[in-house]
């Protein structure tokens, strides 16, 4: 048995063990997938803000004010310049799946290999810039243990930049699955060196601490994302004729939108730099603690510093599930899941918001005794309020919308400059739950008008392209294309993705069988004369080859129907407001042992909770590569199953039984391609009983 036996078999067990979105959001189990993901994350977290709160305390008291002060602006500073390269990144990933989607796996491997380059040197300048910046901070006789561990800072956020991109370049597509323990391994080094250390050495144990954790951390991440790397034969490639052609093609607008999203998720971290910035001087500064003359003595930056990981933390959850939210948005029939799943996370989040308050409780209590637990309590609507603007956030990001993003905390800057405005310390904290309130109604409303957005995707079912193509009030170009059965699926899938290029806003195209597609193109006066049919034979080689066009656009899209009818390119159709209702009883009556799973009912998240988990997890991904093949009847797991499209959703999915005949699935299939093409249900029901 070879490596890559054992890890299929690894990987078959833990599929086992793993509790699947997909499988979640058709048994409607959300909830039990919220707890699978985060089980591990939220330990991890508390055990981290007990490292960020020892290392501050130590430095503190063994190293004193300057090195305490001085590492608390890199680690701030190292948190915002992360946060941008992970936001830069986006541009990367997000390339990266259109290259996987194509299978273009040489052109996956060079814009890894130069985002690594560029890496490099973003790195280098980190490590440069902030030399120089430690040694104008740092007077000669400074402690040399703090200006060392200032140093191992910089050297942190310089290396990890590109094992990000490494990361990365792999995490676009798919996770990089660790074992449990090398979760832990990282902060139990750190919690272990700062333990023992602190009874003999504390200064020299925060030092050792940082470089074994960091090369734990670093050493665990690259161990396993270059062994995904192997098994999936890529490797990064650096080729190039010039410095140019090593660095990666970045556009500006783009790069420079996709920063500040990153940037600005980093708010809080940005917030307390401000504060650092102009604290115990004469400029007007927020002061959270004027209301009440009870909480004057509170040390509001030590206390906010040493709080920032709960407070990011309480938002940064969230960033979990970054990639089901990717995963969802690149499919445009999931729609209802996408909202589902991000609802139901709204519900949650107030939950894990309670859980990293919490965690602030010993630290008022033990650590800081100064603070009153009624200051801590107050800030627990500022904590709630940022958790769910966090959660948008996130979603939007995920989603590629960087613009609404950056105008988002454009505004949170406009609200905070209003409240800084007003020279009366005493309401700034009542002041700022209210900016933030604000923001959170702004954030809920944009999305609404977002998800309320009922545009159908470019590639259709293809009676939704029929009833889409029916009521097309513009004048439309329609046309057909064959494509062979013999070529290969990276071909086809390259052709599909020009074809969606080409129609994205402008038309849309469908199957009318596993080997025809059919298109409409709404004519303006820039693409009067465009002829998409060939770019797609360009796209596969000539291979497509057999194509018609009508020659002259019509006036409307139900003329252009008609003349399709007319050309025996679709059936004649009957009626268009025939849903999916009839399809199902027709199947209730073929297969009286098989599986209706109503994606818009409880009683189909009950049966899909009966079926087994194999078969469970690939209904959905099944259906949607059905739809991209044009195939009505698609196999997963030994069984068959039909999805159903209607209104560029997915509205069920029906699962044959285990056993049926032979004739039994020939005329099933007839009857779901006569229903595609928005047959009478008299023709659906004639088409089944043959």
């Amino acid at each position: 048995m070879n490596e890559i036996d054992r890890w299929l078999e690894r990987a078959a067990r833990r599929e086992d063990r793993a509790v699947s979105l997909y499988a979640s959001l058709l048994t409607g189990r959300i909830v039990g997938y919220f707890g699978y993901r985060m089980r591990y994350a939220l330990l991890l977290d508390g055990a981290r803000y007990a490292i960020h709160v020892a290392e501050f305390l130590i430095i503190l008291t063994s190293l004193g004010g300057l090195a305490a002060f001085t590492v608390m602006m890199l680690r701030v500073s190292s948190l915002i310049v992360s946060g941008a390269w992970w936001g830069l990144l986006e541009v990367m990933r997000e390339r990266l799946r259109a290259l996987a989607q194509s299978g273009d796996t040489d052109g996956i491997e060079r814009e890894i290999g130069r985002w690594l380059v560029l890496s490099a040197v973003a790195g280098t300048v980190v490590i440069i810039g902030g030399g120089v910046a430690l040694a104008l901070l740092f007077p000669p006789e400074a402690d040399a243990l703090g200006s060392l561990y200032a140093f191992l800072i910089l050297i942190e956020l310089a290396l990890r930049m590109p094992v990000r991109v490494l990361h990365s370049g792999m995490f676009a597509t798919r996770r990089v699955y660790r074992p449990l323990w090398s979760m832990f391994a990282p902060t139990a080094v750190s919690l272990v060196v700062i333990g023992i250390g602190v009874f003999f050495f504390p200064a020299g144990a925060i030092v050792i601490a940082i470089i074994a954790s960091n090369a734990v951390s670093i050493w665990i991440t690259v161990h396993y994302t270059v062994r995904a790397y192997r098994l999936t034969g890529l490797w990064p490639k650096f080729a190039g004729r010039s410095i140019r052609d090593l660095l990666p093609s970045i556009p500006p607008r783009l790069g420079i939108e996709a920063t500040l999203s990153g940037l600005g998720l980093r708010l809080d971290a940005v917030a307390v730099l401000l504060i650092a910035g102009i604290y115990s001087t004469n400029t007007r500064a927020f002061d959270l603690t004027a209301g009440f003359a009870g909480w004057r003595d509170v040390d509001v930056f030590q206390f906010f510093y040493l709080v920032l990981p709960l407070f990011r933390g309480s938002y940064e959850a969230t960033a979990v599930f970054y990639f089901d939210f990717v995963r969802l948005r690149r499919i445009p029939a999931f729609r209802q899941f996408r909202l589902s799943f991000f609802h139901q996370l709204l519900w949650m989040t107030p939950v894990i918001t309670l859980f990293f308050w919490s965690l602030a409780i010993p630290l008022v209590l033990w650590v800081l005794p100064d603070i009153p637990f009624s200051f801590l309590l107050a800030l627990l609507p500022l904590f709630v309020l940022r958790s769910l603007i966090g959660a948008y956030q996130i979603r939007l990001f995920a989603e590629g919308q960087f613009r609404t993003l950056n105008v988002s905390f454009l505004f949170s800057a406009v609200l905070f400059a209003l409240v800084w405005i007003d020279v009366n310390p005493a309401s700034d904290l009542v002041q700022i739950t209210a900016a933030m309130i604000v923001l959170l109604v702004v954030h809920i409303n944009v999305q609404h008008l977002r998800d309320r957005s009922t545009s159908l995707p470019t590639l259709l079912s293809l009676g939704d392209w029929i009833r889409a193509l029916a009521v097309e009030p513009l004048p439309v170009r329609v046309g057909r294309i064959s494509i062979p059965e013999w070529i290969d699926s990276r071909q086809k899938s390259d052709a599909i993705s020009v074809m969606r290029e080409t129609f994205d806003s402008a038309g849309h195209l469908a199957f009318r069988s596993s080997s025809t597609l059919v298109f409409y193109q709404r004519i303006t006066s820039d693409d009067a004369d465009s002829q998409p049919h060939l770019t797609l034979q360009s796209a596969t080689g000539g291979a497509a080859n057999r194509a018609e066009i009508l020659s002259t656009a019509t006036g409307t899209g139900r003329a252009a129907l008609d003349r399709a009818i007319e050309k025996d390119w679709l059936q004649p159709v009957d009626d268009l407001s025939e849903g999916p209702d009839i399809l199902v009883a027709e199947f209730r009556a073929a297969f009286a042992d098989g599986t209706v799973v109503d994606l818009q009912t409880r009683a189909g998240q009950r049966a899909a909770r009966r079926l087994a988990h194999n078969l469970l997890v690939g209904l959905l991904p099944s259906a949607m590569k059905s739809l991209g093949q044009g195939a009505v009847v698609t196999q997963v797991a030994d069984r068959w199953m039909t999805p159903v499209f209607y209104e560029g959703n997915l509205r069920a999915i029906l699962v044959l039984p285990a056993e049926f005949d032979t004739d039994g699935l020939r005329r099933w299939r007839r009857t779901v391609n006569t229903w595609n093409a928005c047959a009478s249900s008299r023709d659906v029901s004639h088409v089944h009983s043959r």
